[in-house]
């Protein structure tokens, strides 16, 4: 079974020969390792090039900046492995027989599309790993999308991120891209993957290690972009549940976006007073997502809503957001 690993690589020679080291040192070795270069201005070209002469199982692609959906769409049309999984340059794997693990794993379901895996954040500045929350018991088994939806968004634990799932490539190739130049772009991604498998499970093996508080990390700060996409993502998927979904599933998915609403809701915070004003009074228009509470976090907020009206409720949100960030 050949697993293909796809990397985005972008301005990170700080992080990058630990990640490609951490895969190419392995037990498991019937893989291939595909770097795409994002026109890097650092030294990353050349210690992807220097990973491509000495392993003949890395592979390296040298392109002008697009972004990491661009990178990963590339990537995954040269892949050729039986199964994908990706990595963000800047992180890593936990130790040398997490793919071997994995793969048992794989083995053990073959009808699933897709098997979902953990992760653990690792803080170097003072060298802690915290492991992120366990899957729900009722997903550790061979499911269904709709059920795997369901139980997801009410453990509160919805892991969109491409880079902790393995995935069965003729289920990616030529179905599901990441769409280019948004920020939250596994979300889409990883909405429409559940829709389009049939069966997948999840694991609770800690194999990937997710930096947190550097500056190559998207999700270490804020800006108005990622305020402006997740918006347009959270009306596109409200009006997509509308038309194509019904019954339980259809509140499961109205009770992730209204998570992703308490997340907006918690970025006006980063505004000034005008934009602020302006920007809540058009995410008030969803505030009727709040009423779907099968996440434990949207419950919580309907009820500090309640009792301690909206605009406390958003500096509270705001507070916990920054907490978030580093």
């Amino acid at each position: 079974m050949l697993i293909s690993v796809i990397i985005p690589v972008y301005n990170v020679e700080k992080y990058l020969v630990k990640c490609v080291e951490s895969v190419l040192h392995q037990t498991y070795t019937n893989i291939e390792i595909i770097l795409v270069n994002d026109g890097s201005s650092d030294k990353s070209p050349e210690i992807c090039d220097y990973f491509a002469a000495k392993d003949d199982r890395v592979k390296v692609i040298h392109k002008p900046n697009g972004g990491p959906s661009e990178s990963r769409n590339t990537g995954l049309n040269l892949a050729s492995g039986d199964y994908i999984t990706f990595m963000d340059a800047d992180d890593f794997w936990s130790d040398m027989c997490s793919l071997s693990k994995l793969v048992d794993e794989v083995k053990k379901t073959p009808e699933c599309d897709f098997v979902g895996f953990n992760c653990s954040y690792y803080y170097e500045d003072v060298n802690k790993v915290v492991p992120w929350v366990k899957y729900d018991d009722e997903i550790l088994k061979t499911t269904t999308s709709d059920v795997c939806i369901e139980k997801l968004v009410a453990s509160g634990t919805f892991p969109m991120s491409q880079c902790m799932k393995i995935i069965r490539r003729e289920r990616l190739q030529g179905n599901i891209e990441f769409i280019k130049g948004i920020y939250c772009e596994d979300i889409p991604w990883f909405i429409e993957l559940l829709k389009k498998s049939d069966k997948c499970r999840f694991v609770n093996l800690y194999m990937y290690m997710y930096r947190k508080n550097v500056a190559t990390s998207r999700s270490s700060s804020y800006s108005y972009k990622q305020f402006s996409d997740l918006l347009m993502l959270l009306r596109e998927g409200v009006e997509l549940n509308k038309k194509e979904c019904t019954g339980q599933i259809q509140a499961a998915i109205f009770s992730f976006w209204a998570y992703e609403l308490c997340i907006l809701r918690a970025m006006t915070g980063f505004m000034n007073k005008k934009q602020r004003k302006e920007e809540l009074n058009r995410l008030y228009e969803y505030n009727w997502l709040l009423n779907y509470q099968l996440h434990p976090k949207v419950k919580k907020v309907a009820m500090a809503q309640k009792y301690l009206g909206k605009r406390l409720t958003n500096y509270i949100l705001y507070k916990y957001l920054q907490t978030r960030l580093v």
